[in-house]
């Protein structure tokens, strides 16, 4: 047995795709049923009593509960059992195991009894529903199951008559005793009302059959038996029952009656007229004329009278047949007439089915049509009856066509005519028709011009004015008064205007006057009449006026509806319109309706009109809502007190229209007005509708709805656009007042409230048509929960309510559990579905706690559906996208839809399996499912679920399932579906991940066959085709709100972006791919798409793909140095800086900063031989350094500036002084010198060290020094102690601006030497006390002494301004001495001590010291020549810079420098030198065969410091001997001392050299005075100062 309800899904195509074949399948198997209907179902017999016996599955408590059932149901025990078996299987939400437990238990077998009663009576009318479904399509060709339903009614047919067996299913069902419930049964089931359920179920389907039927004869036309069957059955059996089904029965049998045979040939063909099928039997004909005249003259009756007089009175061929017919339409008429049918047509039964309505109105269309042409339209009863049914008829679109294409004197039109005649007089029947007809486009055309062009005007007027002012004549009277008179307003009757008096009802007349007017004129006339009305406007005059003028702004709104070109006639209308409602109260009904309708009217008007009206007369709540304006009162003054709210459904009517059109979203301001309006009506409105009451509980699900909606949509709009929302009003009112309203205030207490109303549901009392208005409301309140919960922060009051338990025990979070199984409607189920999933991800709510006891049984029913054919498509993705949220962040509920086992495999009842079964179906299944079950892979791989991912790789061809998309090319050529995208990004995002953690062998085969079929190559070349047409490849088309499924186009692009950039990362960079090649090409094509993209950065979503694309390309540039095509690399960076910088949007973190560090990579990864050369090839030089200079002096992010002058220095190294680049800097160069000050004073280390590092770069070339000289640089070197005191580097591993800073100084001084010597020299001086303080901590310990090593350096190049310093700061130079005289010991004595092994990290640094201080001692002292060959002027003699002191220094101690220091500082460099490379000794053996080892630094330092020492020492030799006037024994004295120190370093020297030296003789001299040494330091290039030290001890010896 097939469950029709999932077949009446399946027809309706609100479910899964499922191929026509399938379908027709199902219905051919199902026909028997289908036609049999109710009578499918057998009662209980011995047989099938003794067969259920002997069914083995059956046993115990379920077999007790399947005879049960059988006996309440009268229903056959094997049959019962296959029903429960169904029911078990579609609807029963808990596990099997709980099955037993639930039938032992008394009072939940009986619950579950209820449920399975319910579930077998929806079966029955779910399989009645299919046949109708089937019966209302059968002549709509253009239905995709056309031809199958033809056949299938064809083949019902053939096996029987349909209609005989929808009689007898009505028989049976409205004969007595159907369902025999006893007080026994009734005992059973306490607690519950058996009778109730099941008299409730008969009616709904004998009302259900009565439609069937109806549909049936609609296609299939009665015979005079099958006619006379039918009135049998319907008067004896139906028309007793409720109206619901006895309104049904009237239209059966009028449909039978057939008046279109006697509308079309009455007063034409007699002959015709008798060939009517009802006569040509006579006896059929006289048993159903017995069976009409015995009918009781009631109001049920009513029409059925009066139409069968109608049938007699036109074939009557005598005056007796004639009055029979009279007297028989006058009992119909005193039993209710017309009014009858306008019950029936309101009925419900008749509302909720659009079929039976629409054949129901034709029915009585007809009806009223051939009537009104025999009879005159008086004897029906007054025109406002008539008028009010043939307006519910004239709503059908066919029928108002026709309407118009009938004669206007003939049937219907005459009553339309005569209302119009009665106008305005009298002006509710002509309100009413013209209402009716402009309610379709099709016809209101025809009704514009209509009341464009009334004739007739009738209006009471005093009878004194026409007391010898009219003539009789022929045909009507004339008024002959030669004063005109004022009909009303502005329209006046002027001298021999034809009139017609049409009765004197006492001091006032009625007169109909011939005068061409307009409905509109006649409406502006009217409210200028109401705006200079002097009296009360509660006077009865203004409120009858009032009513008038509300009735034709109805006519008004419907037109306006369909012809927008009416707005430009209104522009007076509305204007007179905010002058009425200023004087309207708000407590009279007249007064609040009419503002409804006009509310209505603006709704359809140009939005600006409607909201400057309404702001005009402070209709509106103001911006801060603490005043509700006019719409205040009205709510608290008549809407709340009398249950009806036709304002404030207008006014959200209003809204609703508003915010649907696109113009409207742009305009801030009354996007504000909208908003207050908004919050005004959740925080009075919404919050306390509950407990309002209400005249219509149709009105409050309406109004619930519509606010629903009307947040709906601003939250949409807020949660799309709240990045680019630039109007503070607007963004405050949403997020410091609405977002807060609903996700913590009072209104999303309602919001939850309303997802109570499930119990409604649960109430069989309430009809079908309020049920789906309920599912409705729901469906829209949990779609809002699910947008509140995503906007809103964590821990609000929404999330801390879902889980709260009510006194019942239960919370929010179950009853919407609950709601995945509504049967009512897939839009709940797929709602509630959805909200569960947006629940899932929040931290705050504990899934598994919340749900309870029903955990379990949803993750049973949610598999279960996933494994059904006939489930929803769309539910079956809710589910899947469910599960990837509790992937997330519900770990205990995961387990739960896993099911893995021990041995890491997929259990019976796991998720996994339809989801494998999906993929491996993927072709023949819609995207939006298959994308769900990618998506749920991903997170299963992305939040490393092991067990999982264990189990779901040991499934067979796991990975070449998962990954065959990957291998599909796309059709770039035609529209791309999003869903296309997202399947390709969830597969690379899961290859990438499960590569970067731990990859298998089938995974890196995938990963090689991708590279093998360049697949590589091809999504990255897609991705750069797309992204220059996104809105072009599209072929998303809009769906609507409620559904948001479908993730627009463009994000689904960014997606296949992101998981593109993971996956290139994973496999070429981490995984160190070797294929260059592909390295090379894949970078080219990035760069090339972030080219495409950032040509069209005029959406959000090509923001991100950009930043993705330039941060991909900084990637791989940075890890893949050697690409080739750098020029062109160049080239697009620069292009792209280019579009970036004029986009209206920051991209500064996005873009400018990637796209400016893969610029860096690319120069960085250059040889300095080629840079150059790549910068030139480029051809975008001048561009980029102005960019560059832009986005630095640009107020941007540090980063940005910091990769800006690390590029800008960059391309200034490489160009240096060839290139023309000044004229493009020079305009930013004081710019930056500010911009460093203010970041150095900020304390932006990072940008501090960029700028000046950029600084640095520039005072390297003339002209930009000299402009940093004139930009006032020197601030930067002055700002006192700050440097000094927070900026030394020290532990913090910051670079250390305080040494930039010197060495700034020291670069402009050596470019522009003279020109900045006076600022050199003053910095020195003001820090010079500094310098004495890091000297001084040299003593104990060497923290600073690479600041030492710093100022060295300035010490050194100072020393070649050495007159401009002793002018300048006498002081500081005088200082130097001792500085010298203070470190050199100290040095010395750390060489002296240096441990290799030990590893002296600051060995390098005073190495550097040692060096620059010996040089600018080297620079202080006379040059060697000129005291040689004695050409200093004895005037101009230099005072000795060394003390005659041969005494070895004491480390500590301060004094200036001395022969005896410098001496001792050359032997500890010595002593250095063989501790850092220790040369091997020759042996005999083992002669030295090494040629002479290259010095290297640090030993190049070591040589260096040595060599100036002695040329130190050699100059101020020379000075104190040539100029000092030494005594002799001074001189003596000096000469020997200094000769024997230097004959002994000398000495060392020459062992240390020998020892690497080739040497050609087998002996070794170790004496200095040896020829051969001699000779072997004469060859050394390297040593010629040692040689001249050795010339110069002989010439002291000699001496």
């Amino acid at each position: 047995m097939e469950c029709m309800q999932s077949l009446y899904c399946v027809l309706t195509g609100n479910t899964a795709i499922r191929e026509e074949a399938s379908i027709v399948s199902a219905l051919s198997g199902n026909r028997k049923r289908l036609q049999s209907g109710v009578l499918f179902f057998k009662s209980p017999s011995e047989s099938s009593r003794c067969q259920l016996d002997q069914e083995k599955s059956v046993g115990g408590s379920k077999l007790e509960f399947i005879r049960k059932a059988s006996v309440l149901l009268n229903l056959e025990e094997m049959q019962c059992l296959q029903m429960f078996q169904l029911f078990l299987a579609e609807e029963y939400k808990d596990t099997p195991s709980s099955l037993n437990s639930t039938l032992q238990n008394v009072k939940t077998q009986q619950t579950l009894l209820v449920r399975f009663l319910k579930f077998y009576f929806a079966e029955r009318l779910a399989c009645m529903r299919c046949l109708l479904y089937l019966l209302s399509h059968l002549k709509n060709e253009d239905h995709p199951l056309y031809a199958s339903v033809c056949t299938e009614i064809t083949e019902m047919e053939k096996e029987g008559s349909v209609r005989d067996s929808l009689i007898r299913q009505i028989s049976a069902l409205t004969r007595p005793g159907y369902f025999n419930v006893t007080s026994e049964d009734e005992n059973i089931m306490s607690g519950h009302s058996i009778k109730s359920l099941f008299t409730n179920e008969l009616q709904k389907e004998v009302a259900e059959l009565l439609k069937i039927l109806l549909v049936y004869n609609h296609h299939f036309h009665h015979t005079v038996s099958s006619y006379l069957a039918q009135s049998a059955l319907v008067f004896n059996q139906v028309l007793p029952h409720s109206p619901m089904i006895s309104g049904l029965g009237v239209m059966l049998s009028l449909d039978g009656i057939d008046m279109d045979h006697i509308f079309d040939h009455y007063d034409k063909d007699k002959t015709l007229l008798e060939q009517h099928y009802l006569i040509k039997d006579c006896t059929s004909y006289e048993k159903l004329n017995n069976m009409y005249c015995s009918l009781p003259a009631n109001e049920t009756n009513a029409p059925l009278l009066i139409s069968w007089a109608v049938l007699r009175f036109a074939l009557a061929s005598t005056s007796k047949d004639q009055a029979e017919s009279r007297y028989l339409g006058q009992q119909g008429l005193k039993g209710g007439g017309v009014t009858s049918l306008l019950r029936f047509l309101s009925s419900p039964a008749l509302q909720t089915c659009t079929v039976t309505l629409q054949l129901s109105r034709i029915i009585v269309y007809k009806v009223l049509a051939t009537t009104l042409t025999i009879f005159h339209e008086d004897t029906l009863g007054d025109t406002l009856t008539l008028a009010k049914v043939i307006a519910e008829v004239l709503q059908e679109e066919l029928l108002s066509l026709e309407f118009w294409d009938a004669c206007a004197e003939k049937g219907v039109g005459v009553i339309l005519s005569s209302a119009a005649s009665a106008f305005p007089h009298s002006h509710k029947p002509f309100t009413n028709i013209c209402y009716s007809l402009a309610s379709n486009a099709s016809s209101s055309d025809k009704l514009l011009q209509f009341i464009s062009s009334l004739s007739l005007f009738t209006i009471e007027m005093p009878q004194t004015l026409f007391h010898n002012s009219v003539v009789e004549t022929e045909v009507d009277w004339l008024y002959t008064n030669p004063n005109p008179v004022a009909l009303t307003g502005e329209f006046i009757a002027k001298a021999n205007t034809q009139c017609n008096l049409l009765g004197t009802p006492g001091s006032t007349v009625i007169v109909q006057w011939l005068y061409d007017y307009s409905l509109f004129t006649y409406l502006d006339n009217e409210l200028l009449s109401l705006i200079r009305w002097s009296g009360s406007t509660s006077d009865r005059g203004f409120c009858w006026r009032l009513q008038r003028v509300t009735d034709m702004l109805s006519v008004v709104y419907k037109l306006t509806k369909h012809y927008r070109d009416v707005t430009e006639v209104l522009a007076n209308t509305v204007d007179h319109l905010s002058a009425v409602l200023t004087k309207l109260r708000p407590d009279m009904d007249d007064h609040v309706r009419f503002t409804a309708i006009a509310l209505k009217l603006l709704s359809v008007m140009p939005y600006p009109v409607a909201w400057d009206v309404l702001s005009s007369i402070t209709f509106i709540p103001k911006v801060d809502i603490s005043f509700g304006g006019m719409y205040a009162n009205i709510l608290n003054y008549h809407e709340r007190p009398n249950t009806s709210f036709p304002v404030t459904t207008a006014l959200l009517k209003l809204v609703k229209r508003c915010l649907a059109n696109k113009e409207f979203l742009k305009d801030t301001i009354h996007m504000s007005m909208c908003m207050s309006v908004l919050l005004y009506i959740l925080r009075d409105v919404f919050c306390g509708i509950q407990k309002w009451r209400f005249e219509n509980p149709l009105v409050k699900l309406k109004m619930c709805k519509s606010i629903i909606v009307i947040t709906n949509y601003i939250l949409n709009f807020y949660n799309k656009n709240k990045e680019d929302l630039e109007d503070e009003v607007l963004l405050g009112l949403m997020e410091e007042q609405l977002l807060p309203a609903l996700h913590s205030g009072p209104a999303h207490l309602t919001l939850l409230n309303i997802v109570s109303w499930c119990t409604i549901m649960d109430n069989s009392n309430v009809e079908f048509h309020i049920q789906k208005k309920v599912c409705s409301v729901v469906g829209h309140t949990l779609t809002i929960l699910s947008l509140i919960i995503k906007l809103s922060p964590s821990q609000t009051g929404l999330e801390q309510a879902l889980v709260a338990c009510g006194s019942d025990n239960i919370n929010i979070t179950s009853l919407i559990a609950k709601y995945t199984y509504q049967s009512y409607s897939n839009k709940v189920s797929l709602h509630a579905t959805r909200l569960l999933n947006n629940i899932a991800t929040t931290d705050a709510v504990s899934l598994y706690s919340a749900l309870g006891s029903t955990t379990i049984p949803l993750s049973v029913a949610f598999v279960n559906r996933l494994t059904s054919r006939s489930q929803n498509v769309y539910i079956k993705s809710a589910i899947l996208d469910f599960i990837s949220a509790a992937v997330e962040a519900q770990p205990s509920v995961t387990e739960l839809f896993m099911n893995i086992d021990k041995n890491n495999s997929l259990g019976e009842s796991s998720c996994l399996l339809p989801a494998l079964d999906y993929i491996k179906r993927a072709k023949s299944l819609p995207l939006v499912l298959v994308c769900s079950v990618y998506r749920l892979l991903y997170k299963v791989w992305h939040f490393r679920h092991t067990a999982a991912i264990t189990a779901l790789k040991k499934t067979t061809n796991f990975w070449d399932i998962l990954c065959s998309p990957c291998f599909e090319e796309i059709e770039l050529d035609k529209p791309i579906s999003s869903y296309h995208l997202l399947i390709r990004a969830y597969t690379f995002h899961i290859l990438a991940n499960d590569i970067y953690h731990k990859p298998c062998d089938e995974t890196m085969a995938m990963v090689k066959s991708l590279q093998e079929r360049d697949c590589f190559l091809y999504w990255t070349k897609v991705l750069k085709r797309i992204c220059s047409s996104i809105d072009e490849l599209s072929s998303d088309q809009p769906l609507r709100q409620e559904l948001m499924f479908n993730s627009p186009f463009s994000e689904a692009y960014l997606s296949l972006v992101r998981a593109w950039r993971s996956f290139i990362i994973v496999t070429l960079v981490v995984n160190n791919n070797d294929d260059d090649k592909l390295k090379d090409s894949i970078t080219f094509h990035i760069a090339g798409a972030l080219y495409n993209q950032t040509a069209r950065l005029d959406k959000r979503v090509t923001l991100k793909a950009s930043a993705e694309f330039a941060s991909l390309l900084a990637i791989l540039l940075k890890r893949h140095r050697n690409t080739s095509d750098q020029p062109v690399l160049v080239k697009v960076c620069v292009q792209v800086l280019e579009t970036a910088a004029k986009c209206t949007h920051d991209l500064s973190q996005i873009v400018i900063i990637p796209v400016l560090a893969s610029l860096l990579n690319v120069f960085q990864s250059l040889d300095e031989d080629i840079k150059a050369q790549v910068l030139k090839d480029s051809g975008s030089i001048p561009e980029l350094i102005v960019l560059l200079c832009d986005q630095i002096v640009s107020p941007n992010p540090d980063q940005l500036i910091s990769l800006g002058c690390a590029t800008l220095t960059q391309v200034i190294s490489t160009l240096g002084v060839k290139d023309n680049w000044f004229s493009n800097v020079k305009h930013v160069l004081p710019g930056v010198v500010k911009l460093a000050e203010d970041s150095v004073m900020n304390g932006s280390l990072e940008v501090s060290d960029a700028l000046l590092s950029l600084i640095l770069c520039l005072a390297s070339y003339a002209d930009s020094a000299n402009l940093l000289k004139w930009s006032n640089i020197q601030r930067l070197f002055c700002f006192g102690q700050f440097y000094t005191e927070k900026l030394e580097g020290g532990a913090s591993g910051q670079p250390n601006l305080w040494f930039l800073i010197i060495q700034i100084v020291v670069t402009m001084l050596q470019t522009l030497q003279m020109r900045f010597a006076e600022d050199a020299i003053l910095f020195a001086s003001i820090r010079h006390d500094r310098l004495m303080a890091v000297i001084g901590s040299l003593r104990t310990d060497f923290t600073h002494v690479t600041e030492a090593e710093y100022f060295s350096r300035l010490l050194y190049n100072l020393a070649f301004y050495l007159d401009q310093w002793h002018l300048k700061a006498p002081h500081c130079l005088s200082d130097v001495g001792t500085i010298i005289g203070t470190i050199l010991p100290i040095i010395s004595h750390c060489f002296t001590t240096y441990n290799k092994d030990a590893g002296d990290l600051k060995i390098s640094e005073l190495l550097s010291l040692t060096s620059f201080l010996i040089s600018m001692l080297r620079v202080m002292t006379p040059a060697l020549t000129s005291l040689v060959q004695e050409t200093i002027v004895t005037q101009n003699v230099p005072a000795p810079l060394l003390a005659i002191n041969f005494t070895s220094p004491i480390v500590g101690n301060e004094g200036p420098p001395t022969y005896g220091i410098l001496i001792n500082t050359m032997r500890s460099c010595l002593a250095l030198l063989q501790k850092i490379d220790p040369l091997r000794i020759s042996t005999p053996t083992k002669p030295d065969t090494l040629e002479v080892q290259e010095i290297y630094p640090p030993k190049a330092k070591v040589m260096y410091c040595m060599e100036s020492l002695l040329y130190v020492i050699m100059s101020q030799a020379h000075l104190v001997l040539g100029h000092a006037g030494l005594d002799y024994s001074e001189r003596y004295h000096f000469k020997r001392e200094l000769s024997l120190e230097l004959k002994t370093i000398l000495e060392g020297v020459h062992r240390y050299h020998r020892r690497g030296a080739h040497s050609t003789s087998p002996r070794i001299d170790r004496t200095l005075s040896s020829s051969s040494c001699h000779g072997n330091m004469l060859e050394h290039p390297n040593l010629g100062m040692f040689r001249l030290g050795y010339n110069f001890v002989n010439a002291l010896v000699q001496t």
